[in-house]
C-alpha cells in the first residue's frame, strides 16, 4: 500500500511541475545549448589581438518549451580571449584563436549574457579542441606527405635528395598557417553557462515545422526511389529533400544563401582540384560526381565551402516530372564531405562523407531559411526505408527516413547587413617575399623534426592503425547496412 502511495504521489508530483512548465514555461536554458551563428565582421591571427570584439548573428531560433528566447537575426558579441600567430615561422608552426561570445541582443537596448565556446567552424580545415580553434600545420599537407615524410622514410637524413631540395624551392605550393575568417563564416557555440529565458521580439516570423504523413504530402513522393545512383548503377546518396517552387525560386534561395554551382569537369578543373589538394585550400566551385534519378542526370546542384578542399556542403537537384504538378518539384540528395583522396581505385578525387545525414538535411534548411527564402518546412515520413546505408564510396550513412518538403518563396534576408562593409580589421597576408621565406623556416623546421626514419615509422604505424580501426568499424556494421531501392 505504501508503494503504491508513493506511486500516485509522485505521479502528481510530475503533473504539477508539467503544468507548472506549461503555464509560466521555462526561465532558464541550461548549460550545453547548441547556438548557430554566422560572423558579421572578419577575424584572423594575422591582426586579431586579445580584449577585440567579435561581432555575429544567430542563424537559427534558440527555443525554451516552444517558445523563442533567442530569434534567428539576433546580434551575438564576443570578445578574443586568444591568440597565436605564426608569424615568420621561427617560434610557432601553428596559429591559433580562441573565441568566446557572451552577449546577445533580442531587443535594442536588451541583453542577454551568457558564456560560451566555439565547437566547430563549418566547412573549415582547421580543427576546435576545447574552444581553441587550431590552424593547420602547413607541412601537413598531402603534397607535404608524399615529397618529404613517404620518400625519406627509410634515411636518417632529410636532406638526402638533393633534387627534392630544389623541387621544395622551386615549386612551394603551401597552404597559409595562419587563420583567416571573412564575414559570413559559420560557426557552432555550446553554452557553459545557463541562458535566461525572456520572450523576445521576433525579428522573422517563425518557420513551420511540422511531421507530415503519407495521406498529405506523401502522395505526391509514392513512386519516389529512396536512392540516386552512379552511372555505373551503383546506390549512392539518400533523397532526403523536396523544394516546392520555381527553377527560378531554387536558383534564387542558393544564391542568396551563398552556395555556388559546381564548375565541369576539364583539364583546367583538374588543375584546380589538384592545386586545391596539394594547398589544402578551398575550391568554390569543385566539380560534382554526376549521379543518376532513374536514368536521368541532375538539373542542378550546389555547393558551399570556406577554406578546405575536402570539407563541404553540397547538394544535387532532379525535377520531379512523374508529379502531378505544373514542374514545380525538386527532390534532392544532400551530403557534408569531410575529407577528400585521390583515390587510384577510383581514378580521381574521392570525398568522405559525414554518416549522419539528418544534419546535412537540417543545415540545408538553416541556410535558406535565414536567407529568407523559407515559406514552410514538412517532413514525410518514410517507415520502410532502413535508417542505415552506405553510399557509392562506402561510407556508412544514417537518417530517421523522413524527407524534408521545402516550401520556396521570394527571399528576403534576415539581415542583409552582413553583404555590407564590416568593421574588422583587414586581412594583411603578407607580401610574396615574406610568405617564401616563412614556407621555408616552416620547412626547416618540418624537416629536422619529422622528416626521418623514427618519426615516419611511427606516422606510418598511425596511419595503419587508424586504417584497421576503419576497416574494423565497416565490418562491425556491414550487417546492418542496407542498401535501399
Amino acid at each position: 500500500m505504501r508503494v503504491l502511495f508513493d506511486l500516485i504521489r509522485g505521479a502528481v508530483l510530475v503533473s504539477i511541475a508539467s503544468f507548472t512548465m506549461i503555464a509560466f514555461g521555462c526561465d532558464k536554458l541550461p548549460p550545453g545549448q547548441t547556438l548557430w551563428i554566422r560572423l558579421a565582421a572578419p577575424i584572423s591571427t594575422y591582426t586579431a589581438k586579445p580584449g577585440d570584439h567579435v561581432y555575429a548573428v544567430l542563424t537559427q531560433d534558440l527555443a525554451c518549451e516552444n517558445e523563442v528566447v533567442l530569434p534567428m537575426g539576433t546580434p551575438v558579441e564576443g570578445v578574443v580571449r586568444s591568440k597565436r600567430k605564426v608569424g615568420w615561422g621561427i617560434r610557432h608552426e601553428t596559429a591559433a584563436l580562441e573565441l568566446e561570445f557572451n552577449r546577445a541582443f533580442p531587443k535594442p537596448g536588451e541583453s542577454v549574457k551568457f558564456n560560451s565556446r566555439v565547437e566547430e567552424v563549418e566547412n573549415a580545415r582547421e580543427t576546435v579542441h576545447k574552444g581553441v580553434i587550431e590552424g593547420v600545420l602547413s607541412s601537413n599537407t598531402f603534397q607535404g606527405r608524399i615529397d618529404s615524410r613517404l620518400i625519406h622514410l627509410p634515411t636518417w637524413n632529410p636532406y638526402s635528395d638533393p633534387v627534392l631540395i630544389t623541387y621544395k624551392a622551386v615549386f612551394p605550393i603551401f597552404p597559409e598557417p595562419e587563420i583567416y575568417y571573412p564575414a559570413g563564416t559559420d560557426l557552432r557555440l555550446r553554452s557553459e553557462t545557463e541562458i535566461e529565458c525572456r520572450r523576445a521580439t521576433a525579428l522573422h516570423e517563425s518557420l513551420p515545422e511540422e511531421a507530415v504523413g503519407g495521406d498529405e504530402l506523401g502522395h505526391l513522393f509514392a513512386d519516389l526511389p529512396w536512392r540516386v545512383t552512379t552511372k555505373k548503377h551503383v546506390d549512392a546518396d539518400v533523397i532526403n529533400i523536396v523544394f516546392l517552387g520555381s527553377k527560378d525560386e531554387v536558383s534564387e534561395a542558393f544564391h542568396e544563401a551563398g552556395w555556388r554551382n559546381a564548375d565541369q569537369a576539364s583539364k583546367r578543373t583538374v588543375l584546380k582540384n589538384f592545386y586545391a589538394l596539394l594547398n589544402n585550400s578551398g575550391y568554390p566551385q569543385q566539380p560534382m560526381t554526376t549521379f543518376l534519378l532513374n536514368g536521368k542526370p541532375e538539373d542542378m546542384n550546389w555547393q558551399k565551402n570556406l577554406n578546405s578542399y575536402g570539407r563541404r556542403d553540397h547538394l544535387r537537384i532532379w525535377q520531379w516530372s512523374q508529379s502531378q504538378t505544373d514542374g514545380s518539384v525538386w527532390v534532392s540528395s544532400s551530403t557534408h564531405d569531410t575529407s577528400a583522396v585521390l583515390a587510384v581505385k577510383h581514378i580521381g578525387f574521392v570525398h568522405h562523407i559525414a554518416p549522419d545525414i539528418d544534419d546535412e538535411r537540417a543545415a540545408v534548411i538553416r541556410d535558406l531559411n535565414f536567407a529568407g527564402c523559407v515559406q514552410s518546412v514538412h517532413y514525410v515520413s518514410r517507415p520502410e526505408m532502413p535508417t542505415t546505408s552506405r553510399n557509392a564510396s562506402g561510407d556508412p550513412m544514417h537518417t530517421d527516413g523522413s524527407v524534408a518538403v521545402i516550401t520556396l518563396q521570394h527571399c528576403s534576408p534576415v539581415d542583409p547587413q552582413l553583404d555590407g562593409p564590416s568593421n574588422g580589421r583587414p586581412f594583411k597576408p603578407g607580401n610574396i617575399a615574406f610568405r617564401y621565406v616563412r614556407k621555408q623556416i616552416l620547412t626547416l623546421k618540418n624537416d629536422l623534426w619529422r622528416e626521418n626514419i623514427v618519426y615516419g615509422a611511427y606516422d606510418v604505424g598511425r596511419m595503419a592503425w587508424s586504417t584497421l580501426r576503419r576497416d574494423v568499424y565497416k565490418r562491425d556494421t556491414h550487417g546492418t547496412a542496407i542498401a535501399g531501392n
